[in-house]
């Protein structure tokens, strides 16, 4: 009996992790998409509202979820104490800060961190081409993303439950 409740507990812990492991990467696909959503939006700002990198981090404080609120409205505040701080670094420490738990690759919090670097262009038409090329990186990543979300949830899921299994006939 009490080896049939250590197979129960173990197989249900081995599952019990794919199912987090699964949820993990729906999540990335999530934030792929929140991280197009901002793009998109600093870019639409900058062509028809005119608006300037403040206002722009302002607005997002506004409409975004957490932990890109926090982020955006940080940004805001330090751009308007305006101590001499360069955008660049500022805009990387608290993307940096702010994404660290996120389960995002490293090339896909890039694409956020190197943001800034489109923006020192004078004519926003020309900051708005260059942010294109980084909402079509992340556009493709969510494609991808997607495309890959089902495979690699049965995959996981097999594995989670077979590593159970194998464990399980080990132990007995």
């Amino acid at each position: 009996m009490l080896k049939l409740a250590g197979v129960v507990l173990l197989m249900s812990g081995c599952v019990g992790m794919g199912i987090s492991k699964v949820r993990e990467e729906k999540r990335r696909t999530w934030e792929l998409r929140q991280i197009k959503r901002i793009i998109t939006r600093i870019q639409n700002e900058m062509i028809y509202g005119k608006r300037t990198l403040p206002e722009i981090c302002f607005l997002l404080s506004g409409c975004m979820e957490q932990p890109y609120q926090e982020i955006f409205y940080n940004i805001y505040q330090k751009l308007g104490e305006n101590r001499g701080v360069v955008l660049e670094k500022l805009w990387k420490e608290q993307m940096e800060n702010g994404l660290k738990e996120l389960p995002l690759k490293k090339e896909e919090k890039d694409i956020l961190y190197t943001l800034p670097e489109h923006l020192g262009i004078q004519d926003e038409t020309m900051q708005a081409a260059d942010i294109g090329q980084s909402l079509d990186m992340v556009t493709e990543r969510v494609r991808r993303a997607e495309a890959e979300y089902e495979s690699k949830a049965k995959v996981i899921m097999s594995l989670s439950v077979t590593a159970g299994l194998f464990i399980s006939i080990l132990l007995l």
